[in-house]
């Protein structure tokens, strides 16, 4: 199979005031990395209006024409959060696609996953989202409960970095970590740093998850992005956790694929198998066509080094097989 294991879809935020100044924030490094905005200074409103930005929200039928050759794609929603300095942030339908009823508001971000799935659910995964902070984790495990059992989604997703909350936090997250543990749901987690100013790196780096791993010994927990940059600290996890996983998203599409290559060659070393690893591409920030490309010709790199090629049928395990056998798809 091949499956996208995350994307992102709709809009972030109510307005494009949000979706500005939210995507500018996060994408300045990444501008100014292509040497189209200056370093020395914040550029001008006419040097950003040069670098052909689109804050439109994802469309769904345009994801379902970019995926045409997929077999799944996982949808993730984004719960809401108070950004400091931006204002209400999360998964927004802001041109009515979803056809959920009502004014858009991120406190619909599940309603407009299910949405989605409902239209297209040969096709399209959708995890939920929710955000301690936001209301308290009483009302997050709440709306984690309708969000599963009303509105039929398939996993989690959470944002602690964004949100600002700790992993290992047994107030905050624990009570959603058993709530998804008794659902018998998988948990992705983003746990990256984040070059949105707002986002505390604190809350990025993956060994938060070790007691999470400890106290819910059943909980299917993918670390999102591969832990970037604490790459090596993620793929321990992966050592030492029976059920966790690590999904290549954002990391796969910062480096080149020598480096890929050489981080597949080292994780057995680490002891962990191929199997643990789950293709994604952070759609539609990363061109999804072009990051399975690259997986696909890494052994490219074993032939120009001299060194040991990455069995075939472990790099299209990668790319799909792992995923769907996490998510009993392929029974």
């Amino acid at each position: 199979m091949l499956i996208d294991c995350h994307t992102h879809i709709l809009a972030m935020g109510l307005n494009e005031e949000f979706a500005v100044k939210f995507n500018r924030q996060a994408l300045l490094c990444v501008y100014r990395a292509q040497g189209l905005l200056p370093s020395h200074r914040l550029p001008t409103e006419e040097e950003w209006q040069k670098c052909n930005q689109s804050f439109q929200q994802a469309d769904p039928n345009q994801l379902l024409k970019d995926y045409a050759e997929f077999d799944k794609v996982v949808i993730l929603g984004f719960s809401p959060h108070w950004f400091e300095d931006l204002g209400l942030g999360g998964t927004t339908d802001s041109t009515g696609v979803t056809g959920v009823a009502g004014p858009p508001h991120p406190e619909k971000c599940n309603d407009y996953i299910a949405a989605l799935v409902k239209q297209q659910p040969d096709k399209l995964i959708g995890f939920a989202s929710v955000n301690p902070n936001y209301k308290g984790p009483k009302a997050a495990v709440k709306e984690l409960e309708r969000a599963i059992c009303d509105l039929k989604l398939h996993g989690l997703k959470l944002y602690p970095t964004y949100q600002h909350w700790s992993p290992d936090d047994r107030d905050l997250a624990f009570p959603i970590f058993e709530k998804a543990q008794e659902l018998g749901i998988p948990v992705t987690v983003h746990m990256a740093g984040s070059t949105v100013t707002s986002a505390p790196l604190k809350f990025s780096k993956p060994m938060l998850l070790d007691d999470v791993g400890n106290e819910f010994r059943s909980l299917r927990l993918i670390i999102a992005h591969m832990g970037l940059p604490w790459v090596d600290e993620a793929k321990y996890l992966l050592t030492k956790h029976a059920n966790f996983y690590g999904d290549l998203s954002y990391f796969n599409g910062s480096i080149d694929r020598e480096t890929l290559y050489r981080f597949l060659l080292s994780c057995k070393p680490y002891f962990v198998p191929l199997q643990k690893l789950f293709f994604g591409s952070d759609y539609p920030a990363y061109d999804h066509k072009a990051l399975v490309k690259m997986l696909r010709t890494v052994n490219c790199e074993a032939e120009r080094l001299g060194t040991a090629r990455i069995p075939e049928n472990e790099i299209e395990g990668i790319l799909g097989d792992n995923f769907a056998k996490v998510m009993n798809l392929s029974e």
